[in-house]
């Protein structure tokens, strides 16, 4: 059997209000009826909110996005040849081309779309935890001087250097020092703290 047909279809609070869900299950059950090996993958959104639910097929090196889809929609989708990238008046295109995303340099963001916020496997495939192997090869000065070189601030309001938190409490005389890392799902649902970590 061939390889299966990856279809990624968003699981972010701001999809699924718009029947992502619906929609991912439309396709395995089109996907099914059709004898069509598909796996549907459930990403992060890509921030075009106004598309969603975008769906994307992996076709060859790219993906090609359909969207805003519905569930009635995804029949049609099957027909004109979607699983190959093919016309529909969804049809987006390749999502990196898209007027809103091909101007922007994500660096933060640059997995935003492209990876499974759920799943640890999917994380380490796409470079997960490269940081903390390289920090735990690093004496802790070097790890602070490296962060404190690089610029990082908290995303806060104050946006204060991280390096000058970490050198402040790598300074102080105890035995047991502590990080605390407030992250919140301010925007619940959106994953957007649980991709950044």
């Amino acid at each position: 059997m061939s390889a299966p047909i990856v279809v990624y279809v968003p699981i972010d609070s701001a999809a699924i209000s718009v029947g992502a869900d619906e929609v991912a299950v439309r396709i395995i059950i089109e996907a099914t009826a059709q004898r069509k090996n598909v796996v549907v993958k459930r990403n992060s959104s890509r921030g075009m909110l106004w598309l969603e639910p975008l769906v994307e097929v992996q076709v060859g090196d790219k993906r090609v996005a359909y969207g805003p889809v519905t569930p009635n929609d995804v029949p049609g989708l099957f027909q004109a040849g979607f699983l190959e990238g093919k016309d529909h008046p969804l049809r987006i295109g390749v999502p990196e081309e898209h007027p809103y995303l091909k101007n922007q340099e994500r660096l933060v963001f640059a997995r935003a779309g492209i990876t499974e916020p759920t799943s640890l496997d999917d994380y380490l495939a796409h470079g997960g935890y490269r940081g903390l192997r390289n920090a735990l090869a690093m004496a802790p000065a070097e790890v602070v001087k490296a962060v404190t070189d690089s610029g990082l601030r908290g995303r806060g309001g104050a946006a204060f250097p991280t390096g000058i938190k970490w050198n402040t409490v790598m300074q102080q005389q105890a035995d047991r020092k502590y990080i605390v890392c407030n992250a919140d799902e301010g925007d619940s649902g959106t994953f957007s703290d649980r991709m950044l970590m």
